[in-house]
């Protein structure tokens, strides 16, 4: 009961409170982005990007709040069920395509905002506006490509634990439970890699020009306090807490996976529990805070919210 308690009960209310801040973060980001869709029936390349992540990441969020649920509530059959390995599948898609997503945002303001000088850079500053429409569609493929293998495996990972009771041979069945768990987190890590990459990559790329530039306005500007410098500054504090987040948070969901001494620890689920949806919900409210068009509609909300409570208090 103790352990169990560690493991499913103290981490059940901030993991909940988490999906709770980006359920709401990322639903404002698409139902923003859908109204002015419905107005003009057009959307920037960025704000396409926002909201099929925001999308993505409800979907995935959703199916999190129901997988850990139904794995608390019944424990000794959710290896049998259908319903549970189903959640768990959506919430693998879903949780790839956002990886995804998240690398195709993270290019594209590598792309529109670095400067750097170089031929191949500059022909991709000019057409990636056109190309967003392409890379979502590839992004989509990808995740379904790359979930597949891992949906077979985590189908053969389920049938090999619920049938270990029934094998006459425990050995046998021992050893091909292993090897199917350890094939399960091999792919479930190499899907999870690539978007990581890539996105570790971009915002690198986009911190250092960022950085020139900044270094640069300093020597040009008479002070440090230019409202541009400040502004590129604030902007490489951004980006370093996006990744800074995406890292904890991928480094998180692989230690949970891989049988090591760490995993064997009692807080190691709790820990990472917490951590793991800390990124999506975390960056849906840096993405909100950026972005002037969703940062105005927020304080409107906000600003309308106040009057209504002064109302029913007077």
């Amino acid at each position: 009961l103790h352990i169990a308690i560690h493991r499913f009960v103290l981490p059940l209310y901030p993991l909940l409170f988490l999906i709770s801040i980006g359920l709401v973060g990322n639903g404002f980001i698409v139902v923003i982005n859908g109204m002015d869709w419905m107005k003009s029936r057009k959307l920037s390349s960025c704000d396409m990007i926002l909201s099929c992540l925001g999308m993505s990441r409800i979907i995935m969020q959703g199916a999190a709040v129901v997988s850990y649920s139904y794995s608390f509530f019944s424990r000794e059959t959710r290896t049998l069920d259908n319903l549970f390995i189903t959640f768990r599948i959506i919430h693998m898609f879903a949780g790839v395509t956002t990886s995804w997503f998240a690398s195709c945002l993270s290019v594209f303001y590598c792309v529109k905002i670095a400067s750097f000088t170089q031929r191949l850079f500059l022909r991709m500053k000019q057409r990636i506006s056109g190309m967003v429409p392409h890379l979502l569609l590839g992004s989509l493929l990808l995740a379904l490509l790359t979930c597949i293998p891992s949906v077979w495996a985590n189908y053969d990972f389920y049938l090999c634990n619920s049938t270990r009771t029934l094998s006459e041979n425990t050995t046998v069945s021992d050893v091909n439970l292993e090897v199917s768990y350890l094939y399960f987190t091999f792919l479930v890590t190499v899907k999870g890699f690539f978007p990581f990459i890539i996105f570790l990559a971009s915002s690198i790329l986009l911190i250092i020009s960022l950085w020139r530039h900044t270094r640069h306005m300093e020597h040009n500007a008479a002070s440090f306090q230019d409202p541009s410098t400040e502004a590129h500054v604030k902007a490489v504090k951004v980006l370093f807490s996006c990744l800074m987040l995406y890292g904890c948070s991928f480094v998180a969901d692989t230690v949970r996976l891989f049988p090591t001494c760490l995993t064997d620890s009692t807080w190691t689920p709790g820990v990472s529990s917490i951590v793991v949806p800390l990124y999506p919900s975390g960056h849906s409210i840096i993405l909100i805070l950026i972005n002037p068009k969703l940062k105005q509609a927020s304080v409107k909300i906000l600003h309308h919210v106040k009057q209504h409570r002064r109302q029913q208090t007077y």
